[in-house]
């Protein structure tokens, strides 16, 4: 069986946050049914990479250009390009990381989904009917609000059997490289 590996650079929130993020992926599969919505852990992708990157090297330089300190804050429910996500607000930490995952890695690699800038919460596979009643749905729409200023910043390797069509359907994720997302301080 050959499978398809993608590179991605996201943030691991702190265990309290992936807590909240968690249930809200659980009640998304609970009330539709939607595999993709508990696929992977809670995380904000930021940019699919190329397998020559390393990873080591990269985290150090996204640590390097992020200001701190930083704050992230949850926000609303929203559809992007088909899949569904906790928006963030970073205050420009998230599109910092962007800018320089992309800078450092010119190919253009496959991506399963849109990186965006919030908690990923698939749906890729939601009819139309089911995206528009997961917004209306009180107990998801209520999406947890959370605050964190501490998180990881990782680079995942996902490889699945079915490449793009319908990835979450078999998919395995691993942690190649993480570190404490600190930034740095001003002089």
């Amino acid at each position: 069986m050959e499978m398809d590996s993608f590179r991605l650079v996201a943030l691991i929130p702190p265990g309290s946050v992936q807590a909240e993020v968690g249930k809200l992926q659980a009640a998304i599969f609970g009330r539709c049914g939607l595999v993709s919505s508990q696929a992977l852990p809670p995380l904000i992708p930021i940019r699919f990479i190329a397998g020559a990157v390393s990873p080591r090297a990269l985290l150090e330089q996204l640590d390097g250009a992020v200001a701190a300190p930083w704050r992230m804050t949850t926000r609303r429910l929203s559809w992007a390009r088909g899949h569904l996500f906790l928006e963030v607000d970073s205050g420009g930490t998230w599109s910092t990381l962007a800018e320089q995952s992309r800078s450092r890695s010119a190919v253009e690699p496959d991506a399963l989904f849109p990186p965006e800038e919030g908690f990923y919460l698939g749906c890729g596979d939601a009819t139309p009917a089911q995206r528009d009643a997961l917004l209306r749905d009180a107990v998801i729409a209520e999406a947890p609000s959370a605050r964190f200023s501490s998180c990881a910043v990782a680079v995942l390797e996902i490889r699945t059997t079915r490449g793009r069509e319908q990835w979450w359907r078999e998919v395995y994720w691993e942690m190649l490289e993480q570190r404490p997302l600190r930034g740095r301080r001003a002089q």
